[in-house]
């Protein structure tokens, strides 16, 4: 898989490139032509960004997680509190 970043273009603009050199393809067809190629026209910096924000949100993930609609730590602290009621109880008798 190779991703293009000739000129930090676009892949709308390398597209317009192409027609303007006389190809005849639609976009779609002009994209899809290009990744059977195994070539991705992408922008670099537009890329970098959409990582970025991937990682953002999988690090947001995975500190928001939840059960059931509950916060993991609020089910911990509640079952670490009932487990040491029933000890207690177990215990005191």
């Amino acid at each position: 898989m190779e991703l293009q970043e000739e000129k930090q273009l676009t892949a709308n603009q390398l597209y317009k490139q192409y027609r303007d050199d006389g190809g005849k393809l639609t976009f779609s067809e002009w994209l899809n032509r290009e990744k059977a190629k195994g070539v991705y026209p992408l922008n670099s910096t537009i890329s970098n960004d959409i990582i970025a924000s991937i990682e953002k949100l999988k690090k947001e993930e995975k500190m928001n997680k939840t059960i059931l609609g509950f916060p993991v730590s609020v089910l911990v602290i509640t079952g670490l509190i009932i487990v040491g009621a029933v000890v207690y109880t177990k215990y005191k008798k």
